[in-house]
């Protein structure tokens, strides 16, 4: 197939991770007459869609969504949706925009898993999008649940800089809001812990927030979709399954319209939770100072904050350090008042080896026994050709193997008449910029590490590949805008990293 001017081919059927076998089923049926046509959705339902979505500004015009689908009935639907409206004229809603699908199959239903992958390749051949279908490893985990949903947000993440989607779309409808609001009300504490799946969040949107999960499969038997059923879903071994069948009945006995109460509740907490974003910032711009590259707390400061506000300050540094650490009321205190120790150094120990210094009048985040990596010196590397770069192998192959759609993030392939015969790789600097592949504008390095979480002292040792000065690939994260293959590519060249120790 013949890519039109301008734009990228992918090879979308094969998009799996390499190692992963794919053992072809026979595919279930869809029947045409279900197709996601405006007529068949009707205009109210639409109008609806386009409202929520305008109203909470999940996207925009020609934006790229990545919908996760895995083929039950509310992700069906979500896709099935989006998929009538963007050929819709609803009036306000986005125009333009382009959809792809997400499927992981995890494969702990043997033959069931294999089903609704096809299941949503079928789909995606009927709806003419294309279809990024995931086999995840098969490894026994303590909680499969948190590792399943941190591997599908993470391979979406991964698509998204890859492939340029700019939203990724859950299928989360308004029970599941309120089942996760009370699972988080009775095992966790703070307010943070129960501001639970806004309809935005970064990349990811939830465009089903606004109907019930009756609503959705309603809608869908009446729109005459299929879709596939889990029979898990119904197992009372899951908390969440618990709560939705045996909670959720008692809630309606007492209270009808208990939906629209604790909706309402979630509301309040997210017009307060900016509030609070906007006078956090304020008062951690006030105690934040960065010393030879690190972000530091000036602790006099913290002191004099009221004990509230100097819990979100901390919280609001750590996660401003890319250090997504669980940390308990308990702990949260102990911080506030490592703050007000008149002098001299002392710590705390966090999760996951890290500890919180204070020296003098500066907090700082360690690791507690690996320091700060020393920048490797910068090295040649020749088109075709191989370098070693501190922990790094990197390498320039001419016609690689692998596919331009790959979802391996340590290969990617660009264009070869775009870069020099001799390349460098080195370590960022201040000041680095560059412009992404997907974005408008440039970007910094610096920002690009923060919005990634590469944690500080693991910066210096990301190997950057530049060609004449420009920077070609930050190994592991983005290419540059202006190497990207396009249809006018006549040469393909790949870039591969890889640890020496493996």
């Amino acid at each position: 197939m013949k890519c039109p001017a301008g734009s990228f081919c992918y090879n979308y059927r094969v998009s799996i991770p390499m190692g992963a076998k794919y053992r072809t089923v026979q595919k279930p049926s869809i029947s045409s007459s279900s197709s996601s046509t405006p007529e068949s959705i009707g205009d109210a339902m639409l109008e609806r869609l386009g409202g929520f979505i305008r109203d909470k500004a999940l996207f925009g015009d020609n934006d790229r969504v990545l919908c996760m689908v895995s083929g039950g009935a509310d992700s069906t639907a979500m896709l099935r949706l989006l998929h009538a409206l963007g050929a819709s004229s609803q009036p306000g809603a986005p125009s333009g925009f382009s959809l792809g699908i997400c499927h992981v199959n995890y494969g702990l239903r043997g033959e069931e898993s294999n089903l609704d992958e096809d299941f949503v390749r079928s789909l995606g051949d009927q709806l003419g999008i294309p279809v990024h279908a995931i086999r995840a490893p098969r490894e026994k985990r303590s909680n499969f649940q948190a590792w399943a949903r941190d591997f599908r947000y993470l391979a979406a993440q991964n698509l998204c800089r890859w492939q340029g989607y700019s939203r990724i779309a859950v299928a989360h409808n308004k029970d599941d809001r309120i089942e996760t609001f009370l699972y988080r009300l009775v095992t966790y504490s703070g307010r943070r812990s129960i501001v639970v799946m806004p309809p935005r969040r970064g990349r990811v949107i939830r465009p089903l927030l606004f109907l019930t999960a009756a609503e959705v499969r309603e809608h869908c038997r009446d729109a005459g979709f299929d879709w596939r059923e889990d029979a898990s879903n119904q197992s009372l071994d899951y908390t969440r399954n618990r709560i939705r069948q045996l909670v959720l009945p008692r809630l309606a006995e007492i209270s009808p319209d208990y939906r629209e109460r604790i909706i309402d509740t979630l509301a309040l907490l997210e017009d307060e939770d900016e509030v609070l974003s906007s006078l956090t910032e304020n008062a951690w711009r006030n105690a934040y100072e960065t010393i030879d590259g690190r972000d530091c707390l000036l602790a006099s400061e913290v002191s004099l904050m009221p004990r509230a506000t100097a819990r979100l300050v901390i919280r609001r540094w750590l996660e401003g350090a890319g250090r997504q650490v669980r940390i308990s009321r308990r702990l949260l205190d102990s911080l506030v008042d490592l703050c007000s120790v008149s002098s001299g150094s002392s710590s705390l120990s966090l999760a996951e080896g890290l500890q919180v210094e204070r020296q003098y009048d500066k907090l700082l985040l360690v690791a507690e026994s690996v320091g700060a990596n020393a920048a490797p010196q910068p090295v040649t590397l020749t088109v075709p050709g191989e370098a070693v770069f501190g922990d790094f192998l990197v390498e320039v192959i001419e016609s690689p193997p692998w596919s331009l759609g790959s979802d391996d993030y340590l290969r990617v392939v660009v264009d070869g008449e775009a870069l020099e015969r001799s390349l460098t790789v080195r370590s960022w600097q201040p000041g680095d910029r560059f412009v992404p592949l997907g974005l408008q504008g440039n970007k910094s390095i610096q920002d690009l590490f923060t919005d990634e979480k590469v944690p500080r002292r693991e910066r210096a040792g990301v190997p950057i590949v530049a060609s004449g000065g420009a920077i070609v690939w930050v190994a592991g994260l983005r290419i540059a805008e202006a190497f990207k293959v396009t249809a006018a590519s006549e040469r393909l060249v790949g870039l591969k990293v890889s640890r020496r120790n493996e």
